[in-house]
């Protein structure tokens, strides 16, 4: 009984059903749901309603993020914090509109002085937080552990390595359409994809190396 478990979960089948399950949890967001009727403080992040660009405001004007990376970079929170959590204010257009546009963060001709907002920061058991901040690692690992198992249940196959690696990439990035097209707040990376690839490659140098080792030969 205990074997059979055994084999069920070290299964290429079953540990990608639990991959697939965790990438396609919805995001939940809260921008844009509440929108203020006043000034963003100095320091806040905001967007106006109906509009997917975000700015940084410094108070006398606003700086644009010109990418996701650039949010991030700063140390910002997810995208769906609420803006009570350290997360983007979404404000009437007509404020917004107000607010001179002075540059774009990230950009070396504009050295802007990064000053946090007095909002605190998302509580780290959330969802998206966890979605934001591991997805990289969380990628790498996920994948490392599907190529050894593809490696383990083909390790009689000369072409094991190269099987291994085409699998995650297929199978990942099928995952990554799921979640651009099907999964609410979910967008293709290709990071993430990245992340996938890197998982196998490492997956494949740590079964070869297993495999050279006389102890480990008599497992495998």
């Amino acid at each position: 009984m205990v074997r059979k478990i055994v084999k069920i979960l070290i299964h290429p089948i079953f540990i990608y059903a639990v991959i697939a399950s965790l990438e396609c949890i919805p995001y939940e967001s809260d921008l844009g749901k509440k929108v203020y009727h006043e000034m963003p403080k100095i320091g806040d992040n905001f967007k106006k309603k109906g509009d997917l660009g975000v700015y940084y405001y410094t108070g006398k004007g606003k700086y644009s993020y010109a990418t996701p990376d650039c949010y991030f970079s700063f140390g910002n929170p997810s995208w769906g914090a609420k803006y009570e959590d350290g997360g983007i204010k979404t404000v009437d257009a007509e404020i917004a509109n107000q607010i001179p546009l002075l540059g774009t963060m990230c950009d070396e001709k504009s050295k802007v002085i990064f000053v946090k907002s007095i909002a605190t920061k998302e509580k780290i058991y959330s969802t998206n937080f966890l979605l934001n901040y591991f997805s990289g690692v969380s990628h790498l690992l996920s994948y490392l552990v599907f190529s050894l198992s593809i490696l383990y249940h083909l390790r009689s196959q000369k072409n094991k390595y190269w099987v291994a690696f085409v699998t995650v990439f297929i199978a990942g990035g099928l995952l990554e359409f799921v979640q651009e097209f099907f999964i609410e707040g979910r967008n293709a990376s290709f990071e993430d994809q990245n992340s996938n690839c890197l998982g196998a490659i490492i997956g494949i140098i740590v079964f070869w190396t297993l495999s050279k080792i006389k102890f480990s030969q008599k497992i495998m």
